[in-house]
């Protein structure tokens, strides 16, 4: 299964960002900006959508008036609706969509969007006002309307009815017949389910006389954030065509026979484009992991901490658990922090502790095998070790092999000295950077969001992270980052890797947010193969360094 399905993301109307605006996904997404531009809002219009679908109380609809989330914890505070849409302004509809591309798509979803390269979803989020736009009391966020599109134009939109005291229904409000998908899905009905052997040029107005009649009656149901289903309109025993029978089409009655095969089946293949879209989604969606801007500092001893709070994941806390427990995460970050080029003196190593008490009856069960096996036994209160090397190793060996309790803990190893450290003994930069690292080589398939990865990293450093998400994003693990970084040295690292033929252009996106006075905007920078960039960075971003070498201003 090919999981990078989503290629592009939208946002409006959300914190920042007043226009909708799009955000093409690479394997390696970039997002940076001056400060308070808001290039967090788009991490955090992700970490609503993902509360929406998934938050952490069952409940029969979605809740958006969110303001911590699972996937963010407490690093995402949204404020609920009145703070996260744009400026405040509760009479406006914060949108949020996606992009699938249809290549990637399988099964029965990947043959009814055939006819196009893309379909997108586009939800808004509104909040109920009376007739002079104040608040109704006890008003709660919902979805307003859901729009699917093909390539760029309509495929259908859905709405919510006033009359819907719950908001769990959307009305089908219109069906772009004419649209390429549709017209296959049409003709596909009539030659595999009628005893018509061709859709002809004609059919198709009697088709549409049948979708206008059926638009009424259909509806779709939003129970989280993506609609789960489209209901079938109630049909009469004369509608309902004998299972594995082809509805028949006469010649004299030749339109209104297609009619009724549509009025059966099209809501049925609705329900499979709706549902298959919004399953795909949020399937994509379940995937994403986030990490915050400052990583949590675990205590000292790591093997007694408390985990599993709120801020586990978001924090990073989690990844110390992660090393802990996982050789082959853990041989993947000591080969990263210990590398030639690194150079950093430190191993991160998992020690066994067993309880004194029981380590005292384990030894003593080996000294009375040793009194035992000795020529002349000794007294039971004197000690005489035949070889005392020898059998010091005995007693390791029993100790490990013994089913005494035991925990793991977790030290660093300062390799020039050989001496036994905690996280806490050491520069911070290693606390901040390993869930980075855990993020990157413990993930596979996933959708890594990312604040500031290199914070508290030498500049060196920074540029090596360049190639931990190369490996991440295109080898094995298949990972999809979306970082938010101020770092030069990172983004230069992966311009010398496509100048090198390593990396595709491709296969990085380079996003800057420009504040300005309407809100924020989105503009993508394209890189070429030669691994400069093509787009001039708006409002001299990144000029600084130049300034400071050879201008002195």
């Amino acid at each position: 299964m090919n999981l990078r399905r989503l290629s592009a993301l939208r946002v409006g109307n959300f914190k920042a960002f007043a226009d909708t605006q799009r955000i093409p996904l690479k394997p390696i997404t970039l997002i940076f900006g001056p400060n308070s531009a808001g290039k967090s809002s788009f991490i955090h219009s992700l970490a609503l959508a993902h509360e929406a679908q998934f938050g952490r109380e069952k409940r029969s609809l979605a809740r958006l008036d969110v303001h911590h989330t699972d996937v963010g914890g407490s690093s995402i505070d949204l404020g609920g609706f009145r703070q996260y849409v744009h400026r405040g302004q509760a009479s406006k509809r914060v949108e949020w969509g996606a992009e699938l591309d249809v290549a990637a798509l399988e099964g029965r979803l990947g043959q009814l969007l055939a006819a196009v390269k893309k379909v997108s979803v586009t939800i808004a989020i509104g909040i109920e006002l009376d007739d002079q736009d104040r608040l109704e009391p006890g008003a709660e966020p919902r979805v307003e309307s859901v729009e699917i599109a093909g390539d760029g134009e309509e495929l259908l939109r859905m709405s919510r009815r006033r009359t819907d005291a719950h908001g769990s229904l959307l009305r089908l409000d219109r069906l772009a017949a004419d649209h390429a998908v549709f017209r296959q899905v049409l003709k596909a009905i009539v030659e595999s389910a009628t005893t018509s052997e061709e859709m002809r040029p004609e059919d198709f107005e009697g088709a549409n006389e049948a979708i206008a009649s059926l638009l009424p009656d259909l509806h779709a149901r939003v129970e989280q954030f993506f609609p789960s289903s489209v209901e079938l309109p109630k049909v009469t025993d004369a509608e309902l065509a004998p299972v594995n029978m082809l509805f028949p089409v006469s010649k004299g009655n030749r339109k209104e026979d297609i009619a009724q095969a549509v009025r059966f089946y099209l809501p049925r293949t609705l329900n499979d484009l709706v549902k298959g879209v919004a399953d795909t989604l949020a399937d994509d969606l379940r995937r994403l992991q986030y990490l915050g801007p400052l990583r949590s500092f675990p205590p000292r001893h790591l093997a007694f901490a408390e985990h599993e709070d709120a801020n586990w994941y978001a924090g990073g806390g989690y990844a110390w658990d992660v090393v802990r427990r996982d050789d082959q995460v853990r041989e993947a970050v000591n080969g990263w922090l210990g590398s030639s080029k690194l150079k950093t003196p430190y191993k991160l190593v998992v020690r066994s502790l067993v309880a004194v008490d029981q380590m005292g009856d384990i030894v003593e069960a080996k000294l009375d095998q040793f009194r035992l096996e000795a020529e002349e036994p000794e007294p039971r209160d004197m000690i005489v070790f035949r070889d005392s090397e020898s059998d010091a190793q005995q007693i390791i060996q029993a100790i490990d092999s013994s089913d005494a309790d035991r925990i793991r803990e977790l030290v660093l190893v300062d390799q020039r000295t050989n001496t036994v450290v905690t996280h806490r003994d050491v520069g911070i930069g290693i606390s901040q950077v390993l869930p980075v690292l855990v993020m990157a080589f413990g993930s596979q398939g996933k959708l890594l969001a990312m604040e500031q990865p290199e914070i508290h990293l030498h500049p060196a450093l920074q540029a090596e992270l360049g190639d931990v998400f190369i490996e991440a994003a295109l080898g094995d693990r298949k990972n999809t980052f979306i970082l938010e970084t101020h770092s030069e040295h990172l983004i230069l690292r992966l311009m010398r890797r496509i100048r090198e033929g390593r990396l595709s252009p491709d296969d990085v996106g380079v996003i800057f947010v420009e504040p300005l006075a309407r809100g924020s905007r989105f503009v993508e920078l394209r890189i070429d193969e030669d691994g400069d960039f093509i787009d001039e960075w708006p409002g001299g971003f990144f000029e600084e360094s130049f300034h400071e070498k050879f201008t002195g201003r």
